[in-house]
């Protein structure tokens, strides 16, 4: 009797009190949040009657689809994006204010995610490596940059840490921002080698199934062979555009600008190039799939009434969308594959969580800018400028206080230019007085919209000025600069002779992304109101019944779950 006794006890002990019971539809098992990176909002409607069953159609028919979402801060990057999805708040509460930044106490760029007391595991090959994963010394990641919890540190806190936690992505960001503090398994791609690879922040070794899926070698499998169109039915230059037009890149290793891209490099040895084509085509997305399959089985995420969450990122979408740009052909199929993905990921859950167990969010980081050049002959205003290289901004500055003083600009990052203050504080000149007079100068610059001073954004930017309030949703005094530069819309940050297009902007293509949630409990149909992705924390923290993250902003859309749920 004492035994069943005990037993009884600890299963109150093993049941946290923070996960609320359910009146109605049960809870699920599993909260899934899927990104894609760099997946516009305008994609699931463009091209909605090209999509197969089973993917994309089954969560936007059977789901909430919000086709009204946008981000509500200006400087729209992947970490940025990673990051508000996963904590419900923006830049200025969680600190993530780009992908780096300029850290003026330690004198240098930092990576959000980078860390020097961290070590890559396995050790990291820097042949080949995303150029935000270059920095720091020895691979270190970690997400102690981030300053607010995640919807992951939600789940262990609302689960006494019984509830598991796993974050995928190719990007070392894309997995460590939406992981938290203490994921049970974070895992990003190491360029150099196509395995997939941790942190000594996490852990000192991979997990056995990691392991075995690394063993089987399953990015070498392109070799010698091409990326062609994925549906040979289709008037691709109908759906989407010209296959070959100007202003596009060539994507990674000489894929070239049209169908079909290869994967080899010329030089056959070059394994690094090699696996930067395979980055830079759909099935990067393909590789985080397969590992996606192997942590459900491998972790056993669902298997219990204790609530688990899988956070997916897939970047390829991202790459693609760089080089080639949004109406272009490859991003057409890179979308008709991602649908794919979505059925296969979907037919997964359904095997081994089960249908009706889980919850699913699928969202993405920021959009992207159409290429000037495509802009342009749809009759827009568009080019490529670069108003505020550090150069021209010291030049500008030494001309009108002194010459041959210290240099004025510490730096410059993204929209961001950081003054230096013992130049001006040795000039004899205020603060204030230099950051008007560089903000006048730069909005008389070809191509720039309007400049915002850290003197303006801490006083407070009045409601009128929509652009504005968005700016200083990305101002974190302690770690922006002292002059944001905000670009016209549809010019790009860019050499004149560039090529390939980015994102960055609270103009419309970048803020607008898509948010579909879907599973059980969810009240499905179309929505029109206007809603953020921040939202998501809130969403997946009322699915699992635990309390949001302690700095989440954005609650759940009124009208999401049914009644009984709430």
């Amino acid at each position: 009797m004492l035994r069943f006794l005990l037993a009884g006890a600890l299963a109150v002990l093993v049941l946290p009190p923070t996960v609320r019971a359910a009146d109605g539809p049960a809870r699920p098992r599993l909260v899934v949040l899927v990104y894609f990176d760099q997946f516009r909002g305008d994609y699931l409607a463009r091209w909605k009657g090209q999509f197969g069953e089973g993917g994309f159609q089954r969560i936007t028919d059977g789901g909430a689809w919000f086709e009204n979402c946008h981000y509500p801060y200006a400087y729209t990057v992947t970490a940025a994006g990673h990051s508000s999805v996963a904590t419900g708040c923006g830049p200025a509460e969680h600190g993530v204010v780009g992908n780096d930044w300029f850290d003026r106490a330690a004198g240098k760029s930092v990576n959000c995610v980078g860390s020097d007391r961290h070590e890559q595991v396995p050790p990291r090959t820097l042949a080949g490596a995303d150029e935000d994963e270059k920095k720091g010394t020895k691979g270190g990641v970690s997400p102690e940059r981030l300053l607010k919890p995640t919807i992951a540190d939600a789940i262990k806190l609302g689960t006494s840490g019984t509830g598991k936690v796993v974050a995928l992505s190719l990007k070392n960001r894309g997995a460590a921002l939406p992981g938290g503090r203490s994921p049970d398994a974070a895992y990003w791609m190491d360029g150099g080698t196509g395995q997939f690879v941790t942190s000594t922040y996490y852990r000192d070794a991979v997990h056995p199934w990691v392991a075995e899926f690394n063993k089987r070698r399953p990015a070498e499998r392109w070799r010698g062979k091409t990326w062609d169109r994925f549906r040979t039915d289709l008037d691709y230059t109908k759906l989407s555009g010209p296959d070959d037009v100007a202003g596009e890149g060539k994507g990674a290793s000489g894929q070239g600008r049209a169908f079909p891209h290869p994967f080899e490099p010329t030089d056959p040895k070059a394994k690094p190039a090699y696996l930067s084509a395979v980055y830079t085509s759909p099935f990067g997305n393909e590789l985080l799939l397969e590992l996606a399959e192997a942590a459900l089985a491998g972790e056993r995420l669902g298997a219990d009434d204790v609530p688990d969450l899988l956070s997916l990122s897939f970047s390829s979408n991202d790459a693609i969308g760089h080089a080639w740009g949004p109406d272009s052909q490859e991003v057409f199929d890179v979308t008709l594959r991602s649908d794919r993905i979505m059925k296969r990921l979907l037919d997964a859950l359904d095997a081994k969580v089960g249908k009706g167990k889980y919850v699913l969010a699928l969202t993405a980081d920021h959009g992207i800018c159409p290429l000037p050049e495509v802009s342009r002959k749809d009759g827009r205003e568009a080019a490529r400028v670069q108003p505020a290289t550090a150069a021209k901004v010291e030049a500008v500055l030494a001309e009108k206080y002194a010459k041959g003083t210290a240099k004025w600009v510490e730096a410059v990052a993204g929209p961001w230019i950081y003054l230096n203050a013992k130049a001006i504080k040795a000039a004899g000149v205020a603060q204030l007085d230099v950051e008007d007079a560089l903000a006048q100068w730069l909005v008389q610059q070809p191509g720039v919209q309007a400049a915002y001073t850290r003197t303006a954004l801490a006083a407070g930017i009045p409601a009128a000025d929509a652009a504005g309030r968005a700016v200083a949703g990305s101002f974190r005094a302690e770690r922006c600069g002292d002059v944001y530069v905000l670009l016209k819309p549809y010019y790009l940050p860019s050499p004149v002779l560039g090529t390939g297009t980015t994102h960055g902007s609270p103009h419309p293509y970048d803020t607008h992304v898509p948010l579909v949630v879907y599973g059980t409990g969810v009240v499905a149909g179309v929505r029109k109101d206007r809603v953020t992705p921040l939202a998501v924390a809130a969403i997946l923290s009322e699915a699992a019944g635990v309390k949001p993250p302690s700095g989440a902003t954005a609650p759940v859309p009124g009208g999401l779950f049914q009644a009984a749920q709430r």
